[in-house]
């Protein structure tokens, strides 16, 4: 317990300075395992047929950037508005996905095991809320991707579809 930063009469729960400065270099390192993504890259997303529709093939181009602050990896869009994507919680020590266009949900991984890292969590899509995951393989420092699968009601994973990324020239 300590003195209120607002108001020194009132006493309030602290935190150990030197721990809280820990977690911001523990953030700061952990952010420099995502630095890889920054940059412009071309996509393909190859999706299979439903009984609604034929399979088909998106193709595109997506940029990333790093936030001013570093707390964040960002999705660029094209008049070069920045959107947080990515970022790593030094508390729960969690990576953490936020879908906050379109789609709308916070994924959550433990870490990158060797080139992959799966994020899970609670997604609505088209007003259809979804358990989902999304796997991503990293291909070097010039190609990743990302599967996408949603949780049926046996707990299973079904496919949904698939990302693949390849930085530009």
């Amino acid at each position: 317990m300590g003195p209120s930063r607002h108001d020194p009469t009132r006493q309030v729960a602290t935190f150990d300075p030197g721990a809280v400065a820990t977690l911001a270099a523990d953030r700061a390192a952990e952010m420099e395992r995502f630095r890889w993504l920054i940059g412009e890259w071309t996509f393909e997303n190859p999706v299979p047929a439903t009984r609604l529709s034929p399979a088909y093939c998106d193709r595109g181009a997506a940029a990333f950037a790093a936030s001013d602050d570093g707390m964040f990896i960002c999705m660029v869009g094209r008049e070069g508005r920045q959107t947080p994507l990515l970022s790593f919680d030094a508390w729960s020590r969690r990576w953490i996905y936020m879908l906050t266009t379109g789609s709308y949900g916070i994924l959550r991984a433990p870490g990158w095991e060797g080139g992959r890292i799966v994020f899970t969590g609670a997604m609505t899509m088209l007003g259809i809320d979804r358990e989902w995951r999304m796997t991503w393989t990293r291909n070097g420092d010039d190609a990743f991707g990302f599967v996408n699968e949603e949780q049926l009601a046996d707990g299973s994973w079904s496919y949904i579809d698939e990302w693949r990324y390849q930085r530009k020239g």
